[in-house]
């Protein structure tokens, strides 16, 4: 009997996580993308096409035999157009000459703009330094400006 007993209490007790097949277990753990929200969800998908975006530029771009051929081609018809008459060697060295000279930095030249925009970076500090000297130049000059009117 008691065995008939601790069978049936076996059946009807609940199934807890440790006792459940694997398939019926309800996992504790989240995936990180499991409950996103719809903005989330958009957030991502936004990331994923620009990913692509970016991956087919940057494959475009290693694909350097073929935008040499599409850039002779071009030249070629643009200097026929044109009335010129340029040998493909000289296309192939302007070429290189564009590819050796594409990424690379050369400063810019002094001019006033660049001035105000070192000055517009520099903002703060410029403004700590010349506040405190034009206060003193002021209050110099009205102390020069009030011994002028008694000397004069």
């Amino acid at each position: 009997m008691s065995n008939a007993r601790s069978a049936s209490a076996a059946q009807s007790a609940p199934v807890t996580a440790s006792t459940a097949p694997p398939a019926t277990r309800s996992r504790s753990v989240k995936l990180p993308g499991e409950d996103l929200s719809l903005n989330e969800m958009m957030r991502v998908m936004d990331v994923a096409r620009e990913m692509r975006r970016n991956r087919d530029v940057a494959e475009g771009m290693f694909q350097r035999d073929t935008v040499r051929a599409q850039l002779r081609t071009k030249l070629m018809q643009a200097a026929e157009i044109a009335g010129d008459r340029v040998t493909e060697a000289e296309i192939d060295a302007a070429i290189d000459q564009y590819f050796k000279n594409l990424h690379t930095y050369a400063d810019p030249e002094p001019s006033f703009q660049r001035v105000l925009a070192h000055a517009w970076v520099w903002r703060w500090r410029l403004a700590a330094v010349l506040v405190p000297v034009a206060a003193l130049a002021t209050a110099a000059a009205i102390a020069f400006g009030s011994l002028a009117y008694l000397f004069f």
